[in-house]
């Protein structure tokens, strides 16, 4: 499969799922790097489709191949200099996938990110001296735009973006981010339909006092 397995079933599969991205940034541009996949609260619905291995002509990857994919990723990545503690997990019984990662550079995350999804290089994340930039984008099936019976449980999941810093943000662009007391955390979540149509909802630009 071209699409990121786990991506594409988040899609497919519809019901209540959550798709969580976080990042601790430090200031020398390093960082840790964390994506969770949780479709505990709809893991009937999940496993049935897993099950049935195909939902409106597109083909579901079954527990094996996401296993492989999982691992996949874990070897692609360690190939990437400044890539470090590389891991994978998956728990069956509640369907929930994580993957994890620390770079030593900018250019590194975004080079494993680029694994997940090889059909593009892309730049998702940019930074300068005092700012921290992501350019959403998201591997997922154009054609669901079309399928508006599924617009209603895309609706309920969520995709949420937690970035972590070591200096205090000065200003978020994005007006529906939310920033910690601390003012070194920034929370943005958005429905899944709405950033199927439109993935800059989920762009952002953060810069930090001097």
């Amino acid at each position: 499969m071209k699409k990121f397995s786990l991506l594409l079933l988040c899609v497919l599969v519809t019901g209540c799922f959550q798709v969580t991205e976080k990042i601790n940034h430090k200031t020398d541009q390093s960082g840790d790097y964390s994506l969770i996949i949780d479709f505990s609260d709809s893991w009937v619905k999940t496993r049935a489709a897993i099950m049935l291995g195909e939902v409106d002509g597109e083909k579901i990857p079954s527990e094996a191949e996401m296993k492989e994919k999982l691992a996949q990723f874990r070897k692609d990545a360690s190939k990437i200099k400044g890539a470090s503690k590389i891991s994978t997990s998956y728990d069956f019984s509640n369907y929930i996938f994580k993957l994890n990662f620390s770079y030593n550079s900018i250019e590194t995350l975004n080079a494993v990110l680029n694994t997940i999804d090889k059909e593009t290089t892309l730049v998702h994340f940019k930074t300068s001296k005092d700012k921290f930039e992501r350019i959403a984008s998201y591997p997922i099936p154009e054609t669901l735009k079309e399928k508006k019976d599924k617009k209603e449980d895309l609706q309920k999941a969520k995709i949420t973006a937690v970035y972590s810093f070591e200096k205090e943000v000065k200003t978020v662009q994005n007006a529906n981010s939310k920033l910690s007391k601390s003012k070194k955390t920034v929370f943005l979540k958005q429905n899944v339909w709405s950033v199927l149509n439109d993935n800059s909802l989920m762009n952002n630009s953060i810069s930090f006092t001097p």
